[in-house]
């Protein structure tokens, strides 16, 4: 009876003893899968992230990248506006100092300058606000204007005489004094200050898609 006993008592301890060890197993593959669960997560989202910080940076280039043209564009414009404006007065002028160029010449330029001007802004109108557009159309109106006034001159010749001539020099005088030095300075000070104010909301969000 006793040697039962002693039997029954071993067979149970080996029991607790197995099964501590199976629960002591099983947690610790539980941790340990955990664990290596919360690895592969903490991995995960460290490359999302930097996946995440690529992809903003690039957003961020591109973006810029518009600001930069559309500013440049701008710039560029104006500076072709001064560039075609210039022969062009220097051709109406009634009174030339020294001229080192024959009308022809300066004409040329004209046309040269003037296509090159109209043509950009054309290629770039998607990039004007509407203020900027109306105001350079009348510019491009006012300037056709002055430089057909010139034409009609040229294509009459210089034999011309009577009233056609007093009319003629009449025109060339009022398209020169009141289009010429007064009507587009008026449209240049506001298209200037219109790609001012554009310059500036571009400065302003160029420096915020950098920060």
């Amino acid at each position: 009876m006793n040697e039962i006993y002693k039997f029954i008592i071993e067979a149970a301890g080996v029991s607790t003893v197995l099964i501590f060890l199976g629960k002591f197993t099983l947690n610790f593959l539980r941790d340990v899968g955990l664990e290596k669960y919360k690895n592969e997560l903490a991995k995960e989202s460290i490359r999302f992230k930097s996946d995440l910080d690529i992809n903003i940076e690039k957003f961020k280039i591109s973006y810029s990248n518009v600001f930069v043209e559309k500013v440049e564009v701008i710039k560029e414009t104006y500076k072709k506006l001064i560039r075609a404006e210039n022969p062009l007065e220097y051709l109406m002028r009634p009174i030339k100092v020294g001229p080192t160029k024959s009308n022809e010449e300066i004409a040329a330029e004209v046309v040269i300058k003037a296509n090159e001007l109209f043509d950009y802004f054309d290629e770039n109108e998607l990039l004007f606000n509407d203020k900027s557009i109306e105001t350079f159309k009348l510019i491009r109106k006012k300037y056709l204007k002055v430089w057909n006034t010139y034409s009609k001159k040229k294509f009459l010749g210089e034999n011309i005489s009577g009233k056609l001539l007093v009319k003629l020099i009449e025109e060339m005088q009022e398209v020169y004094e009141k289009i010429l030095q007064g009507e587009i300075q008026d449209l240049k000070k506001l298209l200037k200050s219109e790609f001012q104010k554009q310059l500036g909301m571009l400065e302003e969000e160029l420096a915020v898609t950098r920060g």
